[in-house]
């Protein structure tokens, strides 16, 4: 997740559990820093896991707070567990809403110590001792954003949610199973709600804002190449629209899938790979690589970043390989231990019926 000024691949986590093997790598593009950020988290719960990519553009800072928070804000809402795809769904807005409040947020993704800060809280009185009384507005990041792409397993299930440029995919016998959806300015109705909430869409196939014309050129608030994203609040500024109607919106879409066992392993990777790789070469790639006989993980996401360059994207990799004799153990073993207490529920519900029938 950090920053790193060199073009060598970083493998930057890898593990397992009873479930699944799994592992990342990441490269940083030719941006002055490294804006991709993710969670891995293998055993949100007992039953859950949770593995989230955020693709950061115009800085890191919006990719660094999903990183943090997306997961943490998941688990303590209402419908976390029953209704998890509802509970996903609405942390997208979420994250929206925390960037909207304050920016306390911000001392979350930097560190505390911040020098430029100390040199201001010294100089500021003597240059000018009322200024520093006087509260700044706080304005929420207007050209920072985040593409999203989540995938949380809970059981036998798979729910995948994304927004932007980043993606996932699935292999079921080496054939590529595409659980995202590309959110293009280009698209139909994404163009038709981008126009309708004041936008253009120019020859590059990019929102674009425009604050009006002076003289002869047109003053340009921002671009973005994707139409939906965290952040990036300049393109969320229409009063007179909701926030599922503004030229770029956080709604994400939803896919759930059975992990049978044909499936054999996931992919989930930020805009550097697809950039040059189809859906289907990247589960080529990762195909060969353990039909070959590569156990590490880590190796296989190393060498699939190194395969999709040159870019100038940051690339980021995680690879899921399920473990399907295991995991099908794991699943009889809950339903054993859930047995014995369904059994106990039920007997004391008919000996609470017995106690009502002897009462009347």
């Amino acid at each position: 997740m950090g920053a790193s000024n060199s073009r060598e691949t970083s493998t930057t986590a890898g593990g397992e559990n009873v479930r699944f093997k799994y592992a990342s790598a990441s490269m940083q593009g030719f941006g002055a820093e490294m804006e991709d950020a993710y969670a891995v988290l293998p055993d949100l719960d007992q039953t859950t896991s949770f593995f989230g990519l955020y693709d950061g553009h115009g800085g890191a800072e919006v990719a660094l707070l999903c990183a943090k928070l997306f997961h943490v804000e998941l688990q303590v809402h209402p419908n976390y567990h029953e209704n998890l795809d509802i509970a996903i769904r609405r942390m997208f807005s979420r994250m929206d809403e925390l960037l909207l409040q304050s920016e306390e947020w911000r001392t979350l993704v930097k560190p505390t110590g911040d020098s430029r800060s100390c040199i201001q809280h010294i100089f500021c009185p003597i240059v000018n001792p009322w200024y520093c009384t006087e509260e700044t507005p706080y304005i929420p990041p207007e050209n920072t954003g985040s593409s999203v792409s989540v995938a949380v397993t809970r059981g036998n299930q798979i729910i995948i949610a994304n927004v932007g440029d980043s993606h996932c995919v699935a292999s079921s016998h080496g054939q590529a199973i595409q659980l995202s959806i590309d959110h293009h300015p280009s698209d139909p109705d994404e163009r038709q709600r981008i126009e309708r909430a004041g936008g253009k869409i120019d020859t590059d196939n990019r929102v674009v804002r425009e604050a009006g014309r002076v003289n002869a050129f047109t003053m340009i608030l921002g671009m973005l190449a994707t139409s939906r994203a965290i952040g990036d609040f300049v393109f969320k500024q229409n009063n007179n629209l909701p926030p599922e109607e503004q030229m770029v919106i956080c709604d994400p879409d939803i896919l759930s899938m059975e992990i049978t066992n044909d499936i054999e392993f996931l992919v989930i990777a930020s805009r550097g790979i697809w950039a040059s790789l189809s859906r289907q070469a990247v589960v080529d790639f990762v195909h060969d690589e353990l039909q070959f006989g590569e156990t590490d993980l880590r190796l296989i996401c190393e060498r699939l970043v190194a395969h999709a360059q040159p870019t100038v994207f940051d690339t980021t990799v995680i690879l899921i390989q399920f473990k399907h004799a295991a995991a099908d153990e794991a699943v009889e073993n809950q339903e054993r231990v859930r047995a014995p207490l369904s059994s106990e529920r039920q007997a004391c519900s008919q000996r609470g019926a017995l106690r009502s029938e002897r009462l009347v």
